[in-house]
């Protein structure tokens, strides 16, 4: 069913449904449309029925072992495959290397039939204009079957000067898609070691280092586009796990402006993955503005709803919040939960996004934003947000200390001190227990400073006193080696200074 479903969201937004499928045309007559094919095809498209017995059901009141309903899932199934060679992939809403891939793929096709069906000059011609295609955009793997079809004609036709031209053409290209096959696997391989626990750091780097050094030399052999890709993306691996955010940033920029020059071979998800992973070191690095500059053109690089896309719309609403720009973190949020594929997210990236909007909203609560939407702050559910106890997992732990921190802030935004302070009191005894690393040492002047609130009876005054020696460590924390090892959301020195302007207004509001 799932694969049903996927095939048909392809083929509908991308082909003429009309013609395609005249069963989904409102226009068409009813005995179509409300036929048991027009009935289960809406049902696919519409997520009305979440498996296979529901379907049967629903159309034959049966379960999915009846053969009328096998039987109507396998035509259906045929004519989506079917489909699949009549989409509509022209720019401007697919790359023009999309686009002439997909032409070459469906070219490659109708000469490989041509040629079955004894049409032997027409699938020649078709494979030779194709061929000129295929090799001007780098699709080795095409540039294989078609070379290999056009060097069988010719041997049939008894050229022999012409055989042995695309006799050397394929062994070229046989040689490059062997190289970029080898290439692919070497990366693969070396990402799933990343993924076993035991493998020390010191591990990954010479074994990283060795894989790109055979990338390299496949790349140097070869030079194609798949290649240089893949030499890219591991220049960017080996550098993660030496922990050189501006080596990564660098390869980003170089693989940006290799694809930049040669628009040709390019496309919005492949600027897209070097963007976002510019994006996330300048993140790193403390460079909010210049991540936020990204997040427009990183956002409309990838699918809508996809992973990748939610990935985006993650950093980009982090980089909006961290440069204070809290309008379009706002619009960020609303865009990702908003949409009708945001319940399919799984449930840490759905917490993500309430703890986004929590940020959000605390930024309009302590007068750095003003929402323009007043019915934001009703969607918002405070009491929701409040009530819920972070889970003391290692792996939750970050995610836990910016929850208990945005509670304790809107619990003395709500006038609730002595709530606050049990709360306070909580992060005091939280961050002794889970947040022991050197590296969390930012995280720990920051609970420090929230302790002499209670302590100092909320009075502005007396807390930045108290405070003024851990403000200036704070500060100078900045230029920690591992600054983002946990995403503050809303810097702690603006969160800090914030709360501080609002204790003191609320001091004069009250004598």
């Amino acid at each position: 069913m799932e694969i049903l479903k996927e095939i048909m969201r392809i083929v509908t937004s991308k082909s003429d449904v009309q013609k395609v499928f005249p069963e989904l045309d409102e226009e068409s007559d009813a005995e179509i449309r409300d036929s048991l094919t027009g009935q289960f095809m809406r049902g696919m498209l519409n997520d009305v029925y979440q498996s296979d017995n529901d379907a049967a059901k629903a159309l034959y009141g049966s379960d999915r072992s009846d053969q009328r309903y096998r039987t109507l899932k396998s035509r259906t199934y045929e004519r989506l495959l079917h489909s699949v060679l009549f989409l509509e992939v022209k720019q401007p809403d697919h790359s023009e290397y999309l686009s002439y891939y997909y032409r070459c793929t469906r070219n490659l096709i109708g000469a490989q039939t041509l040629m079955r069906f004894a049409s032997r000059t027409a699938g020649f011609h078709v494979a030779q204009k194709t061929l000129k295609m295929a090799q001007k955009y780098q699709f080795t793997d095409i540039c294989v079957t078609l070379t290999a079809l056009l060097r069988e004609t010719v041997g049939f036709w008894g050229q022999k000067r012409k055989f042995e031209q695309y006799n050397d053409m394929l062994g070229k290209y046989f040689r490059t898609l062997e190289a970029e096959y080898e290439s692919d696997a070497l990366l693969d391989l070396y990402v799933m070691e990343t993924n076993v626990s035991s493998r020390t750091r010191q591990y990954l780097i010479n074994y990283g280092e060795e894989t790109l050094g055979q990338i390299k030399s496949l790349a140097d052999a070869h030079g194609s586009h798949l290649l240089m890709m893949n030499l890219f993306r591991q220049r960017i691996n080996v550098a993660n796990h030496r922990d050189e955010p501006q080596l990564i940033i660098d390869s980003c920029d170089e693989a940006i402006k290799y694809l930049e020059a040669n628009m040709h071979l390019s496309q919005p998800a492949r600027l897209g993955e070097f963007r976002l992973r510019r994006m996330m070191k300048l993140m790193y690095v403390r460079e909010s503005e210049k991540a936020f500059a990204e997040a427009g053109e990183v956002v409309k690089s990838f699918r809508e709803a996809g992973n990748n896309w939610y990935l985006a719309l993650y950093f980009s609403t982090a980089a909006a919040i961290q440069a204070g720009r809290y309008k379009e973190a706002d619009s960020f949020v609303a865009m990702a939960t908003s949409h009708r594929k945001f319940q399919l997210q799984g449930e840490w990236l759905k917490e993500s996004w309430v703890i986004f909007d929590a940020y959000v909203n605390l930024a309009s609560r302590l007068g750095l934003y003003d929402l323009e939407a007043k019915s934001k702050q009703k969607q918002f559910r405070l009491s929701t947000f409040l009530n819920s106890v972070p889970e003391e997992s290692k792996n939750k732990k970050v995610t836990n200390v910016l929850i208990l921190i945005a509670q304790a802030y809107f619990l003395i935004l709500d006038g609730k001190f002595d709530e606050a302070e049990r709360r306070i009191e909580y992060l005091k005894v939280y961050g002794s227990r889970y947040l022991k690393e050197k590296h969390f040492s930012r995280v720990r002047i920051f609970l420090r400073m929230l302790q002499a609130i209670p302590r100092n009876s909320f009075n502005a005054d007396d807390v930045r006193q108290d405070n003024e020696e851990l403000y200036a460590q704070l500060v100078i924390s900045q230029n920690d080696h591992m600054p983002s090892t946990i995403n503050e959301y809303i810097p702690f020195e603006t969160l800090y200074d914030a709360l501080l302007n609002y204790l003191a207004r609320y001091e004069l509001e009250a004598a």
